[in-house]
């Protein structure tokens, strides 16, 4: 397991940093929440394939695709009231929102994407 964790740290780290950049961009054209909303879109198909290939390097449970977006469904949620919080109500910069809610969610959802990887667990 501390060899996926890292794997999925690395992963995450570059899929991270390609989404985030993705969302500068988009902030100079776009509310902070739609840019967000976009960036973390185009992540998650990223996500997938670095999960499937590099981070559990196996295919998974039957419909792996499925539960890989509804956890990044959940982490949108999570990711979502994270980034309204550091804007709204603690008024973080915009800019750094992203990497806050990472911050919260990464813990969270490597377990759950652990389990849609691990074939042996119960669906």
């Amino acid at each position: 397991m501390a060899r996926e964790a890292l794997r999925y740290l690395l992963a995450g780290g570059a899929n991270t940093a390609l989404t985030y950049l993705l969302y500068l961009a988009l902030l100079r054209l776009l509310d902070y929440r739609w840019a967000y909303v976009l960036a973390f879109l185009a992540g998650v198909a990223l996500s997938f394939v670095l999960l499937r290939h590099v981070v559990f390097a196996r295919p998974g449970k039957r419909f792996s695709w499925v539960y890989v977006t509804a956890s990044h469904g959940v982490q949108l949620g999570l990711g979502l009231v994270v980034v309204e919080a550091w804007v709204a109500w603690l008024s973080g910069p915009a800019w750094l929102a992203p990497l806050a809610a990472a911050l919260v969610c990464v813990p969270v959802i490597f377990v759950l994407q652990r389990w849609i990887f691990t074939p042996h667990a119960a669906p």
